[in-house]
């Protein structure tokens, strides 16, 4: 593994080697004085991972690096590192081509090494894509058994072709389990439908259309899906394993701005992607965004799902179905649902991954509904100010006032 850090200051090079060399003990480090020469002359030196960058290098103008930096063939990717900068800061940076921006206050070895792993991340799998290599449903680490979900504690449901390996969840309508299937070995998830239910005819009709939404939908943002039936009176649905674990274990593990703008970017090409099949989640929530270990996020859960140019309507008047923590407006008053209220619940777990705190703080279910139709859009804090257009956007109460569209979100940020 080799960097290059460059900067004016030998004093703040040699402190960001050490903090790479924290994560990467045998990593070869190289420093670069920006009046040696520009991006070119600093590349020659070697095959880079990553390079850092210091926001004032080079003249004062970091940002014209970075362009530069990514208009080389192969370039690797860039971590600009400022004294200071708000998100407005952020965004220039990322739109000039920087991987990653953080900030020198409180930079930490862990917070550093983060940026560059998630860095180098995104760099693999752009130059995958662009080679035509790039797999989106393969698995890359192999599967630790006994650090995923319990050990089952009663006799699993039987489903033929499939062994039950671990309890992953156990909820008031479905079991999920860890399981293998026995004619290769490929580990994935099953999810059960509990006893009983195939006699609801509401509840079983919601979980057959969450198998043929997702089926329809061969996309790398959407968990695939391989197989679907029925084992005597438990509908099941066999789908892949996402190793990369939950936006909100992320989340509460902490995250830079930048990459919470990202996460969202990613995030708003997923749901163009469910959006242009006429289908809105109307659930989308930080546990229903998970990751493959790759780092992309995939959306899962389509059980309440709707699908536009269909007339089955599955909601039970009068009760909520949603979570009252990411609902829309419209949601909350019982009104139709369309795209735009995914950009709702979008603009509120936008809002968690950036200010770090929740919308509308601990206010109950009631209060929660109350405050998504009546309460005003909280204000970010000053060093976060350049987020709240889009985070008024987002969240306007009205459907007419918010991005008409994922496409158009992510047009937007562009990151």
């Amino acid at each position: 593994m080799r960097f290059l850090i460059v900067d004016d200051s030998s004093d703040f090079r040699r402190a960001l080697a050490q903090m790479l060399r924290e994560r990467w003990p045998g990593a070869s480090v190289d420093e670069w004085e920006p009046g040696r020469g520009g991006p070119r002359a600093a590349l020659a030196g070697g095959d880079y991972a990553a390079v850092l960058l210091e926001a004032r290098s080079a003249g004062g103008d970091g940002l014209a690096w970075v362009a530069q930096l990514r208009r080389l063939a192969n370039a690797p990717p860039v971590v600009l590192i400022a004294d200071q900068g708000d998100s407005h800061a952020a965004l220039q940076a990322l739109k000039a081509g920087a991987a990653d921006f953080v900030r020198k206050a409180g930079l930490t070895p862990q917070a550093l090494a983060r940026a560059v792993e998630d860095a180098m991340r995104e760099d693999e799998i752009r130059r995958q894509e662009i080679a035509g290599t790039h797999t989106p449903f393969a698995r890359t680490i192999p599967l630790q058994l006994n650090r995923i979900g319990a050990p089952i504690a009663r006799a699993p449901v039987s489903i033929p072709g499939y062994r039950t390996l671990r309890m992953i969840g156990e909820g008031g309508m479905a079991q999920v389990y860890l399981a293998e299937r026995t004619r290769d070995g490929l580990q994935l998830v099953l999810k059960v439908l509990g006893p009983g239910m195939r006699d609801s005819g509401t509840f079983l009709k919601r979980f057959e259309r969450e198998y043929g939404l997702i089926a329809s939908l061969e996309n790398e943002y959407v968990a695939r899906i391989y197989d679907h039936g029925f084992s005597g009176d438990h509908p099941y649905i066999a789908m892949e394993y996402l190793s990369g674990g939950t936006l909100a274990a992320r989340i509460q593990e902490g995250m830079t701005s930048l990459a919470a703008l990202r996460l969202t970017s990613q995030i708003a090409k997923a749901l163009d992607a469910i959006h242009s099949r006429d289908i809105v989640h109307r659930d989308l929530k930080p546990q229903n965004i998970m990751f493959r270990d790759n780092g992309r996020p995939v959306i899962v859960d389509f059980g309440l799902a709707k699908d536009l140019d269909s007339s089955l309507n599955l909601t039970i008047q009068g009760e909520v179905m949603a979570t009252p923590r990411y609902m829309s407006p419209e949601q909350c008053m019982g009104r139709p649902a369309d795209a735009r209220s995914d950009l709702y619940s979008l603009g509120a777990i936008f809002y968690e991954m950036v200010a770090g705190r929740k919308l509308f703080g601990d206010e109950g279910p009631a209060g929660l509904i109350h405050q998504h139709v009546h309460g005003a859009i909280p204000v970010l804090p000053p060093h976060l100010a350049g987020y709240q257009t889009i985070i008024d956007r987002l969240l306007a109460k009205s459907p007419d006032e918010r991005f008409q569209s994922a496409r158009e979100l992510f047009a937007t940020i562009a990151v």
